[in-house]
């Protein structure tokens, strides 16, 4: 790839802090080393280092849309710094190619004397507007900001949704090659960040390159071609947006299932189904896949006790198919075997291509009463769930989870999550194409007034 075509580019980027644990370390380390070197002993060190990134690489390419996820303290602001060149890297290399706007932290760069309309001259002067430029854009500025007569107030006197609003505003009105935005964007109403979100977009179809960091999934999923997943200063993943999103979730998940581990117990939960009083089926049509555990290996995870055996999607005569029509019926059924007695949910849900949830089932949404399965060990079961696909044409997955509630509703320990556990394509909708992911019939009733 033409280094014509990179945005940006970050090389074995580290950035290490000194942690003191006192006052007077820091005096100690700034006197006494050199006083140790000059009469050749050698120096003691009255620091311990914490290393905030270490040997973080990737390259950012124009047009592109990058999220980056992770724990607080993972890194991510840190390394947003690092790239606009507020903080110096302790190794490594940052290189950016184009005009960069940057929203790291409320009202960074604003003079809290100044009012707002004179923090706009100045912030975007910064970023490379003449003044005649900031007067044309300066009535949108007031606009996308919606801060009224505030706008003529020095900024100190701003709520904290005030400054992001304005600052945002700045950063985006000033059209940019590169805009990078930390979290403020989370301090905002839902009705901004709607605004935001999509101010974005529409940078993003201008050509801008975007690199941003949220907690939030669906947004990674829905605005980022790529994704950067950091845990602990390290990138663990970098690669599509959805699968990084999905590999975020898991170690969620299976950090979640180990502080249970430690220090949990369960919520004694006793509305399961008792599964030894359903009519039994023959142990025939129990089924084991060893195809489908080979292909699945590389997406399973989960604290075991039980094991999902097989998956299959069926239509209504219960032949397996890999492509359905629009708002088709069909069963999902699932097989799995237990080595542990508790009480259990069962549950799939269908992801699109960027790995987002479209529709789903558990057995607490169906069955309110029993919202749990009462199973022992040395069981196998076969829960098959009967539905429509009332879904978008293209491609979309199946994921699966075996859970054990810890708090009904809120909280499960995951015992097995297959991610891709069946993978399917939707025809074209007959007669008219949809435009949303999934379509459910409507009643309509037109009158005319006269």
């Amino acid at each position: 790839m033409s280094s014509n075509d990179i945005a940006i580019s970050v090389k074995n980027l580290s950035k290490c802090y000194q942690i003191y644990e006192t006052p007077r370390d820091r005096v100690k380390q700034a006197i006494l080393p050199r006083l140790n070197r000059l009469t050749g002993k050698e120096p003691n060190r009255y620091f311990r280092e914490f290393w905030a990134l270490k040997d973080v690489s990737f390259e950012v390419k124009k047009g592109e849309t990058v999220g980056i996820i992770g724990r607080n303290g993972s890194g991510k602001s840190t390394l947003l710094q690092l790239i606009c060149g507020t903080l110096s890297p302790t190794q490594g290399s940052v290189v950016v190619n184009g005009r960069v706007a940057a929203l790291l932290e409320l009202g960074a760069g604003f003079n809290p004397e100044f009012t707002g309309r004179e923090n706009v001259y100045m912030s975007a002067a910064i970023l490379g507007l003449t003044k005649d430029e900031i007067d044309t854009r300066l009535d949108d500025i007031a606009a996308f900001a919606d801060i009224g007569q505030f706008i003529e107030q020095p900024v100190k006197t701003y709520s904290s949704g005030m400054y992001v609003r304005l600052a945002f505003a700045v950063n985006i009105v000033s059209d940019p090659e590169i805009m990078i935005v930390d979290e403020a964007l989370a301090v905002g109403d839902m009705a901004f960040q709607a605004k935001c979100m999509t101010a974005l977009t529409r940078i993003q179809d201008r050509g801008a390159t975007v690199l941003f960091v949220s907690h939030d999934i669906g947004a990674l999923k829905s605005l980022c071609s790529q994704g950067v997943y950091l845990q602990k200063g390290v990138v663990k993943k970098i690669g599509p947006a959805g699968d990084v999103a999905e590999q975020y979730v898991r170690s969620m998940r299976e950090e979640m299932n180990s502080d249970f581990s430690l220090n949990g117990k369960p919520e004694q939960l006793k509305v399961g189904v008792d599964t030894q009083t359903l009519e039994p089926i023959s142990m025939s049509e129990f089924k084991v896949g060893v195809e489908f555990e080979r292909r699945v290996a590389s997406f399973r995870y989960g604290d075991g006790g039980v094991k999902i055996t097989f998956a299959e999607l069926l239509d209504e005569d219960l032949n397996p198919i890999n492509e359905v029509r629009f708002n088709q019926c069909v069963n999902v059924k699932i097989y799995f075997e237990s080595d542990i007695q508790t009480n259990v949910g069962c549950n799939y849900y269908i992801l699109d291509d960027k790995r987002n949830l479209i529709l789903g089932a558990s057995l607490d949404l169906i069955n309110i009463e029993q919202p749990l399965m009462s199973i022992k060990s040395g069981g196998k079961y076969i829960v098959t769930y009967k539905t429509r696909l009332p879904l978008q044409e293209g491609s979309y997955s199946v994921q699966l989870q075996i859970v054990s509630p810890l708090v009904l509703n809120h909280s499960a320990k995951f015992l097995d999550v297959i991610d891709n556990a069946v993978v399917f394509k939707v025809a074209v909708k007959d007669g008219s194409r949809i435009w949303t992911k999934a379509f459910v019939e409507n009643h309509v009733e037109i009158n005319s007034c006269l």
